[in-house]
């Protein structure tokens, strides 16, 4: 069944206010009928016998052009200008919504020769676009062209839903990759061979509206939009264009068509939804079989527990006797008697190192629990298990994806339980970086309780120090492999650190302003982040903040949390996803894309 969206309202095309009109000219020439668009990190040109210079390229210009046919699968072309002033062979491509399935490509070199491209995978999604044959190119300018394949409709940025008056209608929400650096413009042409337009040429935005075309008001305010027919017979052509375009800025779309116009659509949802169907009623079935496989373990046992509290019942009330009977033996009034000593010591040996995973470190030198709450949603985010959205100015969060293991990602697994699923709404970050601060606290307490927690702070303010000491040092780092990912909060602190090599220095704590905050036990900085997005500050902002009497509270919170929702969640999430599937469907479409994007030259 279709699933209203209660954010397409009339107008049925939204026009566009006076300063950004709604039908243009733009100021390039029409695109042919594959305009390309790529997201891209830059790859470092690698050495020569001819020069043993290596320069970075630079990106200028992004164009990307998408065909998506009536039952929602799509081809896609990219087009992407780069500039260097030393030799360079590609660049990495990742972050699409869908995995593509690669139909070629070429590059224009200096010169005008044209080059066909390799492209090879380089990850789980992400892709190396060099030249084939190991050639180089260089100094000057080249054009990088490529396409791929692709099910928007499996996928869900196409779908089908109903408008505010009960109409079937597909929206099509859809994003090319980001960029990690700023573009001159970005173009993304829109070809529907399925919508007839009736006229070749100029529509103009009342023939896309006479076609039933429907727009969010944000699109109209963001892209210089042309509407056109080509072919013949005539079929709907949008061109959304955007000069200026900042590093990491996406160039997300939403717009709405009648269903009619996509009859493939409507079959391939109805037999996606039998297969969840079927899905679900085997998820239950396998919860039911396991709570009975339980009982029948847990009755035996219950009833062991009970005989065994009643024989110790039996000692016990037998030891009160005898107790009872030897009384007049043990009083206290005597002049003889003299009260033990009470002997104060600690457990905690000198020079002890406690064995701490990177983020509890990190805790332990005063990081502050916003800032670390920011960490671990980039890390969800990165591994694309976060839905991060901003309406109004607020921050929403929710689930996406299968979410973390919690042996081996306990602090993401616990943000992640506490979000909302993917077919819920997003909601804001409230109190869960006080939330995640006191369950890392408990298990730093748990970890060191025998420790020199002195001598622990500066044994990994050392070893950071060493992996990343200052801003440059990360400066294009990336992570390719699962297993490197263990650096990424030290890495991540680096990475937003602006205030020159002395991050993991002895600082004034606590230090904030700029956008961000970091201090308390050590370390001092500022971030490019604003981190009042995460939600209120806690009470106690960083581990600096527990006294002794605190801790021991701290830690039997987290001990219990952890095992209390784990065990709700479950028996909750099944019951609860198909019930709120249809009301927040359409909040699913805006998941971010800006989690992967290309950069970084090699």
């Amino acid at each position: 069944m279709p699933v209203a969206v209660p954010a397409v309202q009339a107008p049925l095309v939204r026009q566009v206010p006076p300063e950004a009109p709604s039908i243009v000219r733009s100021p390039l020439p029409l695109p042919p009928p594959r305009t390309w668009s790529v997201l891209a990190l830059l790859v470092l040109a690698l050495l020569t016998p001819s020069s043993a210079a290596r320069a970075q390229g630079s990106l200028r210009w992004v164009e990307v052009d998408l065909t998506v046919d009536g039952s929602g699968r799509a081809d896609v072309a990219y087009q992407a200008r780069w500039r260097t002033s030393g030799t360079m062979h590609g660049f990495y491509f990742e972050g699409t919504a869908t995995t593509p399935t690669f139909t070629g490509g070429t590059a224009e070199l200096p010169g005008g020769r044209t080059v066909p491209l390799s492209i090879t995978r380089a990850g789980s999604d992400r892709w190396d676009v060099v030249l084939a044959g190991g050639e180089a190119w260089g100094p000057g300018e080249a054009t990088y062209t490529f396409s791929y394949r692709s099910d928007l409709a499996a996928a869900g940025p196409v779908d089908l839903t109903t408008g505010p008056a009960g109409e079937e209608l597909v929206v099509l929400n859809w994003s090319p990759v980001a960029w990690d650096e700023a573009l001159e413009h970005e173009t993304l042409v829109l070809h529907l061979p399925t919508v007839p337009t009736g006229a070749s040429g100029d529509i103009g935005l009342d023939g896309a509206t006479a076609i039933g075309l429907r727009t969010e008001p944000w699109v109209n305010d963001r892209y210089l939009i042309t509407y056109m027919g080509e072919g013949s017979p005539p079929s709907l052509w949008v061109r959304f264009h955007r000069d200026g375009v900042g590093a990491r800025e996406g160039h997300r779309i939403q717009i709405y068509l009648p269903a009619e116009h996509f009859p493939g659509l409507a079959e391939a949802a109805e037999a996606r939804q039998a297969e969840e169907r079927a899905a679900r009623e085997r998820r239950r079935e396998a919860a039911a079989q396991a709570t009975r496989a339980r009982l029948t373990h847990l009755l035996p046992t219950l009833l062991a527990v009970a005989l065994v509290t009643l024989l110790f019942a039996g000692r016990k009330l037998r030891g009160i006797a005898r107790a009872h009977a030897t009384a007049p033996d043990i009083l206290w009034e005597r002049d003889d008697w003299e009260p033990p000593r009470l002997r104060l010591s600690s457990f905690r040996k000198e020079g002890k190192v406690a064995d701490l995973w990177y983020l509890e470190a990190l805790v332990l030198l005063g990081v502050p629990f916003r800032v670390v709450l920011a960490m671990v949603l980039d890390l969800l985010e990165l591994r694309g298990r976060l839905r991060r959205e901003t309406r109004n100015g607020q921050l929403l969060l929710g689930q996406l994806g299968e979410g973390p293991d919690d042996a081996d990602e306990p602090y993401q697994a616990f943000v992640w339980q506490a979000l909302p699923d993917a077919e819920s709404e997003p909601v804001p970050p409230a109190d869960l970086a006080a939330r995640l601060g006191e369950l890392i606290v408990g298990t730093i307490q748990r970890k060191a309780w025998d420790a020199d927690l002195d001598a622990t702070r500066e044994h990994y303010r050392h070893l950071f120090e060493e992996l990343f000491p200052d801003v440059a040092a990360v400066e294009g780092t990336r992570f390719d492999e699962e297993k490197e990912l263990a650096h990424y909060y030290p890495w991540w602190i680096s990475h937003h650190y602006t205030d020159g090599p002395g991050v993991w220095s002895r600082g004034p704590a606590p230090f904030e302003g700029a956008g961000g905050e970091l201090g308390g036990a050590g370390a001092s900085g500022r971030f490019d982040v604003d981190l009042a997005a995460f939600g209120p500050r806690p009470e106690r902002s960083s581990m600096a903040a527990f006294g002794a009497d605190d801790l021991l509270p701290v830690y039997e919170h987290a001990a219990c949390h952890s095992a209390c929702h784990s065990a709700c969640h479950s028996a909750c999430h099944s019951a609860c996803h198909s019930a709120c599937h249809s009301a927040c469907h359409s909040a699913c479409h805006s998941a971010c894309h800006s989690a992967c994007v290309s950069g970084g030259s090699h």
